[in-house]
């Protein structure tokens, strides 16, 4: 909500530098431009900002790559900092000229106007969380790649492996170098895709084994671990993502965020829904539905509501719906909340496990466990224990 008094100032950001326009005025028609500046050396950020502006004055930046870290610098120094978003502040017209200081009154006007809406801001936690799981997600494309590569190199050359062999085990380039005579260059990009995928995979264990032990050392959300179809990655992503789960005041609205609501079609004496759109968080919509579709092949609560959407509306609608499901169960298991949809006994002692695994002995050994049984046993009495 805008305040009464005070004025607004756009800041169009850059990585070195940023650009600002000072608008005067409680709406865009109204609003006048009072001062604007460009190319401001980003160190001089609090300088500039002790200098032209007061507590009083709102500044707005449009979501970036180092908005929130902007805005973490101003809030520092006592300015109230928003941040639009992105996607629907591009969407306001363009402009024959556009240059910073025209971005920067543009900013200010879409605030105005309230044409765009309010970014959440993240604490350093959860802004620390997402860039462990950003990260975690370009190692997986990495690795993906590495092999694809080293496949495809092996599948020129008429080279068929046996079933069961391993392209990421470090012995395996020592038999991929044996299965027949290589050229000298051929064996040096042999070795060289064969060491990306191992470092891929490296970075890869490092990454789950971090969100594993961050998961486990706190109880909070350990708790969501007995939802069924969450799995590690599922889960620390959508911590990541959701942050204070406190600012979606419904289930709703996290399902939306999501991306996991139905596009609505409505004009004149026409309204539908139709099928999801590009909207919301693709990354985790994605995990979501593929968790869907495995409960709807294994035993558990939602596994006959499914089924029966399924035999309805085809399994791939089905799977959609069980990852909606998933999220209002998230939003309510966040909240405090009892629910219906956890897992079964034996099937939480399987996941408590896998996570033991992911952890490591050494980890294991360094938080007070005897060894994987004991951390399952007593990581069971816990999640056990909640109502």
């Amino acid at each position: 909500m805008m305040k009464n008094k005070g004025r607004v100032v756009g800041l169009d950001v850059h990585p070195d530098s940023f650009a600002e326009a000072v608008v005067e005025g409680r709406d865009p028609a109204s609003a006048v431009v009072s001062s604007t500046s460009t190319r401001v050396e980003l160190e001089r950020l609090e300088e500039w900002a002790l200098r032209h502006t007061s507590t009083e004055d709102t500044l707005v930046l449009e979501a970036s790559g180092n908005a929130f870290a902007v805005g973490a610098r101003l809030r520092a120094i006592g300015r109230e900092v928003e941040i639009l978003d992105s996607h629907r502040a591009g969407k306001v017209g363009k402009v024959y000229c556009a240059n910073d200081r025209v971005d920067a009154v543009k900013i200010a006007r879409i605030y105005l106007s309230a044409l765009s809406p309010i970014v959440w801001q993240p604490d350093q936690k959860t802004l620390e969380r997402r860039e462990i799981f950003s990260a975690y997600q370009a190692v997986v494309k990495e690795s993906t790649r590495a092999k694809q590569q080293l496949r495809s190199m092996l599948n020129e050359h008429c080279v068929r492996l046996e079933k069961g062999f391993r392209l990421c085990h470090p012995y395996a380039i020592g038999r991929l170098l044996k299965v027949r005579e290589w050229t000298p260059a051929r064996r040096m990009l042999l070795q060289q895709l064969h060491g990306s995928l191992l470092a891929a995979r490296a970075r890869r264990t490092m990454l789950r084994r971090h969100m594993a032990q961050e998961i486990v050392a706190e109880e909070a959300l350990l708790r969501l671990s007995r939802l069924c179809g969450i799995n590690l990655i599922t889960l620390y992503g959508v911590v990541a993502a959701v942050g204070d789960v406190r600012r979606f005041t419904h289930s709703k609205k996290l399902v939306a965020y999501l991306g996991l609501n139905p596009s609505v079609s409505q004009s004149g004496n026409f309204q539908g829904s139709g099928a999801l759109k590009r909207h919301g968080r693709g990354a985790l919509r994605a995990l979501l539905i593929q968790s869907g579709k495995k409960l709807l092949e294994v035993n558990n609560p939602l596994q006959k509501w499914g089924l029966a959407v399924a035999a309805r509306r085809g399994r791939n609608k089905a799977a959609v719906a069980v990852a909606r499901k998933l999220c209002v169960a998230l939003w309510h298991l966040m909240m405090g909340h009892a629910i219906g949809t956890l897992e079964r006994l034996d099937t939480l002692q399987t996941k408590l496990s896998k996570f033991a695994t992911e952890i490591g002995p050494a980890a294991l050994t360094a938080f007070g466990y005897n060894n994987r049984a004991d951390f399952v046993q007593k990581k069971l009495y816990v999640l056990r224990s909640y109502p």
